[in-house]
């Protein structure tokens, strides 16, 4: 008898078409939301790291402005705030900007704070001329504050010369050693501002302010902050100091300066970038009389409609910042929004202004605004 052959039943390996397709289908879903959730993490970060960035941008420009205000004023020992004299030898110099721009102006305006309000680029220049057309964005406020700065320059020479003097390698070092730098020495009354290079005369003349005891009154570096908004961070026109289409590659960022007073000239220095606006607004102490309480009664944008001394009442600033992202953000739209920069419940600032830039409505905005003291001018009158 033949054996029996044994049957045995094999299973096929692999999937069914079925199979196949409810396999590629949840992988495709779940590819599909993997990238989304990298999208939006990547997406999530960049506007976590543009407002990061319009954060301290705002925050660096306060800063400057809050320490150039609080110092406003300070010219000594003067009790009061004062209207400086020019020494006349002074009188004869220039202050410059790059260029050879007269900024005069600014050096002789008797109060330690002015300011001027929603400027345009075509009239800085006639205001003040150490500012360029080209590196004025309209309308902006212009800030402008004057101090003392830095420790009093000694003079007599300490230790005292046997010798003349007039260098910084001999180890004693005078006010005559700063020739061409501008310097404010007070006594509780008047004050002058000289070049370092005329006080030996200013002494000879008994011209300059002394102490009860008969001692020379300290002296102290004299400077001028200039605040306005350039509409470039890198200008590369003119030798590298006029703004053009074509800086930050072709994609100008406009830029919180300030000019300041280096031996006789002006110099722009970059601050914060991304700064669209700035607005300065004044608070006044309209209290009747030479003193007040030292406590802003109203903010205005120009004191003297208050009283025509107004700018010697100013008390406090607030100062508004509108600051945009560094790039703009494909797919975001700012036209639904308006910006109030002054508090008087009219929009200063829409994307779609003039002069904004073509992808303007991209870039996302923040209002920042402090309101500072200005503590040796509210002091003098009573705060």
């Amino acid at each position: 008898m033949r054996p029996r052959h044994l049957l045995v039943a094999v299973r096929n390996a692999g999937l069914t078409l079925v199979e196949l397709l409810v396999a590629l289908s949840i992988g495709l879903f779940l590819t599909l939301g993997l990238f989304l959730m990298m999208s939006d993490s990547s997406r999530t970060f960049k506007i976590q790291d543009d407002f990061a960035r319009m954060q301290d941008n705002a925050v660096t420009a306060l800063r400057y402005v809050n320490e150039s205000a609080r110092h406003a004023g300070f010219y000594g020992i003067a009790a009061e705030t004062l209207t400086l004299n020019v020494y006349s030898t002074l009188g004869g110099v220039n202050i410059t900007a790059a260029g050879g721009l007269n900024c005069g102006t600014v050096l002789q305006s008797a109060v330690p704070v002015f300011g001027y309000h929603g400027q345009t680029a075509a009239g800085i220049n006639g205001l003040l001329p150490c500012i360029r057309t080209a590196n004025f964005r309209d309308p902006s406020s212009v800030l402008i504050t004057r101090m003392g700065s830095g420790f009093p320059v000694p003079d007599p020479p300490i230790p005292p010369a046997t010798t003349g003097d007039g260098n910084l390698t001999d180890g004693i070092v005078t006010i005559a050693d700063y020739a061409t730098t501008v310097f404010v020495q007070t006594d509780a009354n008047a004050g002058w501002v000289f070049l370092g290079n005329d006080y030996a005369a200013m002494r000879a003349a008994s011209q300059h302010k002394t102490l009860h005891n008969g001692a020379d009154a300290p002296i102290f570096p004299f400077q001028m902050h200039v605040y306005y908004v350039r509409p470039c961070s890198r200008p590369t026109g003119g030798g590298g100091t006029t703004c053009a289409a074509t800086d930050d590659n072709g994609n100008p960022v406009p830029t919180l300066v300030r000019q300041e007073l280096l031996g006789t000239t002006m110099v722009e220095r970059p601050l914060a970038e991304g700064i669209e606006r700035f607005v300065v607004t004044y608070g006044v102490d309209v209290d009747p009389g030479p003193a007040g309480d030292g406590i802003a009664d109203r903010y205005v944008t120009d004191p003297t409609t208050v009283a025509a001394d107004g700018w010697a009442r100013v008390v406090t600033i607030r100062v508004a910042l509108l600051v945009r992202s560094p790039t703009p953000v494909t797919g975001y739209d700012d036209q639904s929004k308006a910006y109030d920069l002054n508090g008087d419940g009219v929009a200063d600032f829409r994307c779609t202004d003039a002069g904004a830039g073509a992808r303007a409505c991209e870039y996302k905005r923040a209002l920042f605004s402090q309101v500072i003291q200005l503590r040796n001018l509210a002091y003098r009158r009573g705060a």
